[in-house]
């Protein structure tokens, strides 16, 4: 049987991450991500981690208004010394540290290595697919579940 607290990241079957330069500019990152259909991008320079770039940080981080933000290099909108987990952290210890800090996506490193990176959703279908049976059982609208026997 699957633990939370004793299942490692190293059982989750993740992608390989996409991995760009500081200086990589943030059109062909945007381009990277949709074609890998992920939502985060690790920033590496000399093979050592420094940060991310997520849907988030271009929703939030990045002008708009004109295309030139295309052009900016990510190293300028990236989240900088990102939170990050090993592969022999807990599935636990990753999802506390995605709620504590809001995100959604993790790098998994190996020393300053980045060796992936995990999402919420990587770990979710993880525990839908060792519990099938308490997942497809699922109302799909739990908020309109019947709270009372129907008549008839």
């Amino acid at each position: 049987m699957m633990e939370l607290g004793s299942s490692t990241l190293a059982q989750v079957p993740t992608k390989e991450p996409v991995i760009v330069g500081p200086d990589t500019r943030l059109g062909a990152v945007v381009s990277a991500l949709r074609e890998h259909r992920t939502g985060a991008a690790l920033v590496v320079k000399g093979g050592d981690l420094i940060g991310i770039f997520t849907e988030h940080d271009l929703m939030r981080r990045v002008d708009h208004s004109s295309l030139a933000w295309r052009d900016k290099r990510v190293s300028e909108v990236m989240t900088a010394r990102p939170e990050v987990v090993r592969e022999d952290d807990t599935l636990a210890e990753a999802l506390r540290r995605m709620n504590v800090g809001k995100f959604r996506h993790l790098p998994v490193v190996r020393g300053c290595r980045p060796v992936g990176v995990v999402s919420v959703r990587d770990i979710l279908s993880l525990v839908a697919s060792k519990f099938p049976a308490d997942f497809i059982n699922l109302p799909p609208s739990p908020e309109k579940e019947a709270r009372q026997p129907w008549g008839g």
